[in-house]
């Protein structure tokens, strides 16, 4: 026999988690997040007349809209970044290779020029580095 499992769903309002049992209809209240599945857990306890650790539990934590929009803001700022940072790396490698094949010059001059270390200017023309 398989346990039952209740959505539980925890959204701040004012100094309170308002917690939400959508299947019956009722919700409570917890003053801390780390309350909501015992409180939780004791409604649906009282109002199906089953053991509190008869059934599972399954809680989704809402967001205020505009926090939400902040994480989203953030993630897409962050990919761009690693987009724009892979770009950086390609056309520092293609800058060393065109100094050193290109124009000839040598590891040391390269390092000079781009202001790196010379390993550094070593690791920019591997060929494994720019695929």
């Amino acid at each position: 026999m398989t346990r039952k499992t209740y959505q539980l769903t925890a959204t701040r309002e004012g100094q309170w988690w308002i917690v939400d049992v959508p299947e019956l209809d009722y919700r409570t209240q917890a003053r801390k997040l780390d309350q909501v599945e015992h409180m939780g857990r004791d409604l649906i306890a009282l109002m199906e007349d089953v053991p509190a650790d008869s059934f599972d539990v399954a809680t989704v934590i809402t967001m205020p809209e505009s926090v939400a929009a902040q994480l989203n803001e953030a993630t897409r700022l962050e990919h761009e970044a690693r987009e724009v940072a892979a770009q950086a790396a390609r056309d520092r490698r293609a800058a060393a290779r065109a100094l050193h094949d290109t124009y000839g010059l040598s590891a040391i001059e390269v390092a000079a020029v781009l202001g790196v270390t010379r390993a550094r200017v070593y690791q920019l023309l591997d060929e494994k580095a720019s695929a």
